[in-house]
């Protein structure tokens, strides 16, 4: 089927500019599906796209291969392309994170790593609705991806796991993001006990007034674990009433994630059955089950009151062995709360007797520890888009423990 060129006057929907024969195979689909021509295909890359698009831009979008080139480099170029008007869509090689949001952040519309299909750059153009007369001033504001840690009992280890994917998401041989480990239990949080340091009073005056926290103050006030890991945590007097500020955490938690590629939030699960508005702020709940008959009752009600609340928030069940209770098995978990459990955390009571004594995270310490190997299959769950195959079906159970479960 022939598909007329746009006129002259007009922008071209796309120009693609690549550098490698994948890139350029890609590209080659996406500019004839979109426009029936093959002219706007290019090579030189990223770079090439930024020497030639001028002011006003002569296309619509940009698709642009990375290549070999710095992200420094690459994140200028977009930038450079972007102030033309000119929506930009980056094709690369590694699907790491923090490429995604120095790209975005630098204005790119979508960063896809290879492999990746025409049909998803083609959809990732039809979703741009700006005018494309309408040159950018400033780039958009790209918050940064928030895990949630709720346990559905009590010691089930959910500190110890909020504390070590947050050691993960800052390792530099792990998600090497600048990270910052919220503790949310502003009654019993154990955050600072556990690493042999000192509470973070700044949390108490960041929730009095959350909007008036910028990077100046977060810089002053959180606590520095490594170079890429900042800290909050506080506890308030026994006697003190916290319902105030613990309604506080939402909008602060909005502000902190503009200031911070990654958030972990060691979430009571109190706190967040008390304000339910914190499960718009988090990309992902990871719930944490005992082994237990209530631990799986728990969990289901949650579930239920969390997807009426944010129904597009991502929930991870994860099983802990901290805690054996009945001994029930992930299979069992799953049917009970129909929903396919993620992950199971193994007893690791010597390699957590080290970390402890040491004051240290356990997958810092011990990184060939079982738990370890099950945070960070965790955290690569975590951090990627929702599946809907995690939902498993309880029609047919046998189970007899099903109906106490959910009672």
């Amino acid at each position: 089927m022939t598909v007329s060129n746009p006129s002259h006057g007009a922008p071209n929907p796309v120009a693609a500019y690549v550098c490698t024969d994948q890139g350029a195979d890609i590209a080659r689909s996406v500019v004839d599906t979109l426009i029936g021509d093959q002219s706007p295909l290019h090579g030189g890359g990223l770079g090439g796209a930024a020497r030639v698009c001028r002011t006003p831009a002569p296309d619509r979008m940009v698709l642009a291969e990375m290549g070999n080139m710095t992200l420094e480099a690459a994140c200028e170029c977009v930038a450079e392309i972007r102030q033309t008007g000119a929506y930009v869509i980056v094709l690369g090689d590694k699907a790491d994170l923090a490429i995604y949001r120095a790209l975005r952040n630098a204005g790119a519309e979508e960063y896809f790593a290879f492999p990746v299909s025409p049909d998803e750059i083609i959809a990732a153009n039809d979703n741009i609705k700006e005018p494309v007369q309408q040159l950018v001033q400033d780039t958009p504001i790209v918050r940064g991806t928030c895990i949630g840690v709720t346990g559905c009992n009590g010691g089930v280890g959910t500190s110890l796991l909020a504390q070590n994917l947050a050691f993960h998401s800052a390792a530099a041989n792990g998600g090497a993001l600048h990270t910052a480990l919220i503790d949310a239990d502003l009654r019993f949080g154990s955050q600072a006990i556990d690493l042999d340091r000192k509470d973070t009073p700044g949390l108490f005056e960041a929730l009095s007034a959350p909007d008036r926290v910028d990077e100046t103050f977060l810089g002053a006030t959180m606590e520095k674990l490594t170079d890429r890991l900042s800290f909050y945590s506080q506890q308030a007097h026994i006697s003190q009433n916290v319902d105030a500020l613990d309604a506080a955490f939402p909008p602060l938690l909005e502000e902190i994630k503009t200031k911070f590629d990654s958030v972990i939030v060691d979430l009571p699960r109190t706190t967040l059955v008390a304000n339910p508005q914190f499960a718009h702020c988090l990309d992902t709940l990871v719930l944490v089950i005992p082994a237990g008959y209530a631990g799986v009752n728990v969990a289901s009600r949650l579930m239920s009151v969390l997807k009426s609340e944010a129904p597009t928030l991502k929930i991870l069940p994860v099983l802990s062995e901290l805690r054996l209770d009945a001994k029930l098995t992930a299979k069992d978990i799953s049917i009970g709360i129909g929903q396919e459990v993620q992950a199971t955390l193994p007893e690791s009571a010597k390699a957590l007797s080290r970390a402890h004594r040491a004051a240290k995270s356990l997958i810092e310490s011990q990184p060939r520890a079982p738990y370890a190997k099950a945070t960070r299959a965790l955290w690569a769950k975590a951090t990627k888009p929702p599946q809907d195959t995690a939902k498993i079906s309880v029609a047919k159970s046998k189970m007899g423990f099903f109906k106490r479960a959910t009672a």
